[in-house]
């Protein structure tokens, strides 16, 4: 019996040793599936929190906003989706960013657009490492200064500067000392670029140029050139600074889009007053808006438009409701 005792012993000790190393391994596995689950929940939380203060900012014309994290982020913004360690986030509204952002704080921007009437709330963001550098001439001076000193310029807490083509064309080294701390600069040119492309190629690593075009004046309707020559169209100037934000021409057609879906909602809602009001005012002559807002609304629903197609329609959507008044109510 004792012998028995003395045998069965050994295989007792390494049967515990058996038993406890799948337990202590089914805890490691355990506390290493925790950990993961604890931060997908921290990141899902994180995109959730992003997406209810875009809410917040929708109720506002024009507002930016820093938000501190506390620890480093790093988000993926495509095609309406903010991403974070694997856990996405649809927004509901309509974001202009580069593909990813990452670092402490997160820079937040809106805009309201208005063609003619108020379509929605534009949204921008940045992690503060690309630097816009605007660049105009004599002719697109005022215009650049709308964009850099006005209530519809690029958010004031998004890296940016302006200068004229005579200012980069003399002091390019200066200009890249000036902006050397940031990972991308990004050249937005509202004039010509021939001759200092050679500088800038020679003194800048990490850029990107986009070529902005008019034939108005004031530059509310117009195309954006990205480096790789496809082309945009904006609407005023909330869809020019997302064109000037967006990482590529893709990104930019995909909100277009949105917005066109948009536009076209609202037209029809202001199409359907106007007939309301129409055949409850039987004196009053609302053809010419109704008619306009039938062609405008088809117009958003059409793909390739110019952007002078859309500067036209606006006009004529502006000046039929401006024809109304008195007892004959506007529509917007």
């Amino acid at each position: 019996m004792n012998k028995k005792a003395q045998m069965s012993s050994p295989f007792s000790y390494i049967f515990a040793l058996i038993i406890g190393g799948i337990v202590f391994m089914f805890l490691i596995g355990f506390a290493y599936k925790f950990i993961a689950l604890s931060g997908a929940l921290s990141a899902a939380e994180t995109v959730t929190a992003l997406n209810d203060e875009f809410a917040a900012f929708s109720v506002s014309e024009s507002a930016e906003k820093i938000i501190n994290y506390g620890s480093s982020f790093d988000f993926t913004v495509f095609e309406g989706k903010i991403t974070s360690e694997g856990q996405s986030q649809v927004i509901g509204e309509i974001i202009y960013a580069p593909y990813e952002i990452q670092g402490k704080d997160l820079y937040v921007a809106t805009r309201s657009l208005e063609m003619p009437y108020r379509v929605g709330n534009l949204f921008y963001l940045s992690d503060g490492s690309v630097i816009y550098i605007l660049v105009y001439d004599s002719n697109t001076e005022e215009v650049v200064e709308e964009l850099t000193d006005s209530y519809s310029a690029i958010p004031s807490n998004f890296p940016r500067e302006a200068f004229s083509i005579t200012q980069v064309a003399s002091n390019i080294e200066e200009l890249s000392q000036l902006t050397a701390s940031y990972d991308q600069v990004r050249f937005v040119f509202f004039t010509s670029y021939d001759n200092v492309i050679d500088d800038i190629q020679s003194n800048f690593v990490n850029y990107d140029i986009l070529k902005v075009e008019s034939s108005d004046d004031e530059y509310n309707f117009g195309q954006v050139e990205y480096s790789d020559g496809e082309e945009v169209v904006y609407l005023g100037y909330p869809m020019l600074i997302g064109a000037i934000v967006s990482f590529n021409a893709y990104s930019y057609n995909y909100n277009f889009d949105l917005v066109m879906g948009k536009l076209s909602s609202v037209t029809n809602v202001y199409y359907d007053k106007s007939k309301f009001i129409s055949a409850r005012k039987p004196e009053c002559d609302y053809n010419s808006i109704k008619t306009t807002l039938s062609n405008y609304k088809s117009l958003a629903n059409q793909e390739e438009v110019s952007y002078n197609s859309y500067s036209t329609k606006i006009e004529q959507v502006e000046s039929a409701n401006d024809g109304l008044g008195g007892d004959c109510p506007e529509i917007f």
